[in-house]
């Protein structure tokens, strides 16, 4: 393996590594939920734009169907009262409303399927999010649970070089050494100040002790 080789996987492997130490499931999955929310609102607002389309260009409609009738009853009563002249513009006007009229329905026949298919898409969107959303709150626990098992095993089992017991024993031990220290300081003082000395002359210069009283009594009972 060349050279490069070697350092660019070392490279990589430090990346991963730093990526998974800081890597948060819990947060990335709530940040995933954002992210969809973001998504459904921008859909949201596409909808209403295209909603206002379809609501002007029903009206639009509308009214060209209104004209396209008005002339047609204008074009009867021409007729009627012999002006054909006023007759046929009255329905060349008519032509051209339902024209229009006719454009507009074919541009809502669809707008009209597009907005239903977007109405769906949002819903289901809406539905994954609160769907992911219970999951997230699912791995947080989850994460959290897991959290305080690992924190509970660093504590008793010393994993991650954490032995608490071992430790206490290590301070206890430093207590015990301290005072024995602080005992053999004392006697080492005591003989040389002389007072261990005069302890054992005291001694000597004690009365008897109840087992010698106690032999005593019963010598002068027993003697009598």
């Amino acid at each position: 393996m060349s050279l490069l080789n070697t350092v660019t996987r070392t490279l990589k492997g430090l990346l991963n590594d730093a990526a998974d130490s800081v890597q948060d499931p819990s947060r990335d999955a709530r940040q995933i939920v954002r992210e969809l929310d973001d998504s459904i609102g921008r859909a949201e607002n596409s909808l209403v734009e295209i909603e206002a389309q379809v609501s002007t260009q029903q009206s639009k409609r509308d009214i060209a169907d209104q004209k396209a009738r008005k002339y047609q009853d204008g074009a009867k009563r021409a007729l009627q009262s012999g002006d054909e002249a006023l007759a046929r513009e009255a329905l060349a006007a008519q032509s051209t409303v339902e024209a229009e009229r006719d454009a507009l329905s074919q541009e809502l026949n669809t707008l009209v399927p597009s907005v239903d298919h977007l109405k769906e898409q949002i819903n289901e969107m809406r539905s994954r999010r609160n769907e992911l959303n219970s999951r997230s709150n699912i791995l947080q626990a989850k994460q959290q649970i897991a959290q305080a098992k690992d924190t509970a095993a660093t504590a008793l089992g010393g994993i991650g070089g954490k032995n608490l017991a071992e430790d206490f024993n290590k301070l206890e031990d430093k207590v015990n050494l301290s005072n024995a220290r602080s005992d053999a300081r004392l006697n080492s003082a005591d003989q040389k100040s002389g007072k261990a000395l005069d302890d054992k002359l005291a001694d000597l210069n004690r009365g008897p002790s109840i087992d010698e009283r106690l032999a005593a009594m019963k010598k002068e009972i027993g003697g009598g």
